[in-house]
C-alpha cells in the first residue's frame, strides 16, 4: 500500500494506528512503546511509507516472533 499522506493510518493495512504523536500526546505514552517490532514487520512497510506513518496494533499483533516459522 503506497503512503496515503495520512500519518494516522497504518502503512501496511490502512487502519487507524492510534499513534500518540499524531494525536498530540507524548510519544512515551504511546501503545507502541510497550511492543516489540520484528525486522520482518518493518520489511512489510512499503519503502515510500517508511518513517512517515506508524504501524497499527493489529499488524504488530499479527507479526511472527523472530525465529518463528
Amino acid at each position: 500500500m503506497p503512503f496515503s499522506g495520512d500519518d494516522s493510518r497504518c502503512p501496511i493495512c490502512g487502519e487507524k494506528n492510534n499513534c500518540a504523536s499524531v494525536q498530540g500526546r507524548e510519544i512515551e505514552k504511546c501503545w507502541c512503546m510497550q511492543k516489540v517490532f520484528t525486522s520482518d514487520l518493518f520489511k512489510q512497510i512499503p519503502l515510500e511509507s517508511r518513517g512517515k506513518a506508524c504501524v497499527c496494533v493489529k499488524c504488530v499483533g499479527r507479526q511472527k516472533k523472530e525465529g518463528e516459522d
